[in-house]
C-alpha cells in the first residue's frame, strides 16, 4: 500500500515552506549535535534580524535576554542565495529529527519561558487536513515530547555566553563552560550524563514530522504568512 503523502509535502507543492523563507535561531547545543552529525562547521552565523518582527518578543524578556546579542544579532542557520535554509535538500531536511534546531522541532508550537502556549501558530496549511484531523496529530507532534523539547532549548538559550539575567534578584545565567556545553538537558538531571553532542536515538514511532521537513520540486504560488516569532 502506497504511503499518504505527508502535511509538509504538500505543503511545500503550494509554495515555499517555512525552510524557505525563516530565519532559524540554533543553540549551542544544537551546534554541537550539527556538527557531530555532519562533520561541518561553519553553517551558521551572527545576524540581526532581516525581518524586525523577530525581535517582537516582549511577551518573552527571557528570550531577548538570552538569545540577542547586545548588537541584537543572534546565531542562525545560513541561507543559501535563494533563501533556502542550508540543509534543505530536495526532498526536505538533511537531518534527522532528534538534529534538527530545536525551534524547528517545536513549530508550530507556540511558546515562551513560561511554557507552551494552547494556541497553534499560523503558517501551516490547514486546509489540507482530512476531516477531524488536527494538526500536531497529522505532524505526528504530541505535546508531551514538545514539552521536553521546550524545557531544552531555554536551558540551552541560557548557556549562552552573552546571556543577561531577567527580572529582580535573578540569578546570572550560565556561561557555556567545558563542563555545561556538554551535558544533555533534555533527560532528568539525576541522569543527565550523555554529551549533548550525541543526539539521543527515537524510535521512529516516535519522530514527528516537523512542518517545513520536505520540499518537493519548484514550490508553486505565493508564499504562505508565515509566523516570525521564534519558530519557523
Amino acid at each position: 500500500m502506497q504511503e499518504a503523502e505527508s502535511l509538509c509535502a504538500r505543503c511545500a507543492r503550494l509554495g515555499k515552506t517555512c525552510c524557505q523563507t525563516c530565519e532559524i535561531y540554533v543553540t549551542p547545543g544544537d551546534v554541537a549535535r550539527i556538527e557531530a552529525f555532519t562533520g561541518q562547521t561553519g553553517f551558521y552565523e551572527f545576524r540581526v534580524p532581516d525581518n524586525p518582527v523577530y525581535l517582537d518578543q516582549d511577551d518573552d524578556p527571557e528570550w531577548v535576554a538570552c538569545v540577542f546579542r547586545p548588537d541584537s544579532s543572534r546565531r542562525v542557520l545560513k541561507r543559501k542565495a535563494d533563501g533556502d535554509c542550508v540543509f534543505l535538500g530536495p526532498k526536505g531536511c538533511q537531518l534527522p529529527l532528534e538534529v534538527r534546531p530545536l525551534v524547528c522541532r517545536l513549530y508550530p508550537i507556540n511558546y515562551t519561558a513560561r511554557g507552551l502556549e494552547p494556541e497553534l501558530a499560523k503558517g501551516c496549511p490547514v486546509q489540507l487536513l482530512p476531516p477531524g484531523v488536527g494538526l500536531l496529530e497529522a505532524l505526528n507532534m504530541n505535546r508531551a515530547q514538545a514539552e521536553v523539547w521546550h524545557r531544552q532549548l531555554y536551558a540551552e538559550i541560557r548557556l549562552e555566553p552573552h546571556a543577561r539575567p531577567v527580572g529582580p534578584g535573578a540569578p546570572s545565567s550560565p556561561l557555556a563552560t567545558d563542563e555545561t556545553a556538554h551535558r544533555r538537558v533534555d533527560v532528568p538531571v539525576a541522569t543527565e550524563k550523555a554529551d549533548l553532542a550525541q543526539p539521543t536515538p527515537m524510535a521512529a514511532a516516535e519522530r514527528p514530522i516537523v512542518s517545513g521537513s520536505a520540499s518537493l520540486g519548484e514550490p508553486q504560488g505565493a508564499s504562505p504568512p508565515y509566523p516570525v516569532t521564534k519558530a519557523p
